[in-house]
């Protein structure tokens, strides 16, 4: 068994990692901070405002915590009921930070944290799992980054969320925060004698990624499972290029549906062409979508699904297989078009879909149901995502009427804090796709994006 620390200031990117340490060599990943959170909720359910934490220490003995593992992610469950995303509000966050200053809470949770570390091979990550939860580990590793890296960084995660905050407030918010986390008189935040300190201000997730598993594998390589241990050679990355008839069809059809649709392109660039696999994810208000996208895409072949109906007319048949598209049956839950989609983004391909399943003219995207199909697939083959907003000019969906395509960042597999994919998890992660799908349209109203 191996057990990894990672520690470091807010901002760092401790649980993107671990939990990135976590899915790439199948060891359990334990979300310490949701302990804490978990018991800050139940303190603001009963009425106890923050600023008077100590207040938790009379309700501890009406706590009842369980950890559960369920296809590799945690479960936390508070008196038997799993709380979910109601534990990731901004203000539990709050209540999580000043209980976790409470000593008798963390003396509460820490021999239930030490317990899972006994019986399994782990990874931590928090302010004092070095220090305190496991002493005793055999990797710490002390994440940190300069301030305005990582006030920079929060600057953009802000403004990808469509909120507005000066880079100068949050630089002031994280200077105060570890302030408060390094003189706190119980576990300050503050690295062991024996971490090795990893500053990942020049580095993107998969750098920060390399570095700690070197230093992983240096200080216990040979706790590692065995396919972890020698460090990995990096695999070309499988590029499935537009194939010689997509081509020659795009240059044939571009000029004159643009024209017939009166399409404009908005957002970010699109990904250069060896980007590689990727899901695109649209909302959806009209049957000519696909084409409006296929359109859009210069660089790449994105590949839908069509309901099979449209297979059955003569000729047109012909042409939409030649393009790529696929059948499915809406009807029912369709397994062979899922690995058709997988197949295409396993080769390296672009896959496309929409997440609300079927058409919504008119209606506000936020308020119509989701399929899990995008978060199972993300799940199964670990792409990134490419989120798309389609909008015309206007109340109401028209053919000649203009539409917009906004194109948004692509949004990175580790992002979706999965640790092994599972079925409890799809839901969760087409939302959150879908919420950064509609987020493009809120940087449109906003004027982000130029509407000329």
């Amino acid at each position: 068994m191996i057990r990894i620390a990672i520690d470091g200031p807010s901002g760092g990117g401790k649980s993107t990692l671990a939990k990135r340490i976590a899915r790439e060599t199948g060891i359990i990943y334990v979300d310490t901070g949701a302990l804490y959170r978990t018991i800050g909720y139940f303190v603001r359910s009963r009425g106890i405002a923050k600023e008077e934490a100590a207040g938790a220490v009379s309700l501890l003995n009406e706590i009842n915590i369980e950890l559960a593992y369920e296809g590799g992610r945690q479960i936390v469950r508070l008196n038997g009921e799993d709380l979910g995303d109601k534990i990731r509000e901004p203000e539990i966050s709050m209540y999580a930070s000043a209980v976790s200053a409470v000593p008798e809470v963390r003396e509460f949770l820490l021999e239930t944290q030490r317990k899972i570390a006994r019986e399994n091979s782990v990874v931590m990550d928090g302010r004092d799992i070095g220090t305190v939860i496991l002493p005793d580990a055999d990797v710490k590793i002390f994440l940190c980054a300069s301030n305005e890296e990582r006030a920079r960084r929060r600057c953009e995660e802000l403004k990808e969320k469509g909120i507005e905050a000066s880079y100068e407030e949050v630089l002031a918010d994280l200077n105060q925060r570890d302030k408060n986390d390094r003189e706190r008189d119980v576990a300050p935040a503050v690295a062991a004698e024996d971490a090795i300190h990893l500053d990942n201000s020049g580095l993107d997730i998969d750098g920060t990624y390399e570095a700690a598993m070197k230093i992983i594998r240096e200080k216990a390589g040979d706790k590692l499972p065995e396919a972890e241990k020698e460090e990995k050679t990096e695999k070309p990355k499988r590029v499935r290029k537009m194939s010689r008839f997509y081509r020659f069809m795009w240059h044939i059809f571009h000029g004159f549906f643009k024209l017939i649709y009166n399409t404009r392109t908005r957002g970010e660039p699109e990904p250069p062409a060896d980007y590689g696999p990727m899901l695109v994810c649209s909302n959806h208000i009209s049957a000519t979508d696909p084409i409006v996208i296929g359109l859009t895409m210069k660089k790449h072949q994105a590949c839908f699904m069509a309901k099979k109906e449209l297979f059955r007319i003569p000729l047109f048949n012909l042409l939409i297989k030649s393009l790529g598209a696929y059948p499915v049956d809406r009807k029912v839950s369709d397994v062979g078009a899922v690995k058709h989609t997988i197949k295409i983004l396993e080769s390296g391909g672009w896959a496309a879909m929409f997440p609300q399943g079927t058409r919504h003219p008119g209606e506000d995207p936020r308020n119509t149901s989701l399929k899990s199909g995008a978060g199972m697939i993300c799940a199964r083959t670990g792409v990134d995502v490419l989120p798309v907003f389609i909008k015309t000019k206007g109340a109401k969906h028209r053919m000649f009427r203009r539409k917009y395509v906004i194109i948004g960042k692509p949004i990175k597999f580790e992002e979706f804090g999965y640790v092994h994919g599972e079925s409890g998890e799809y839901a969760r992660i087409s939302k959150m796709i879908f919420d950064r799908v509609c987020e493009l349209e809120d940087k449109w109203d906003s004027g982000y994006y130029d509407k000329k």
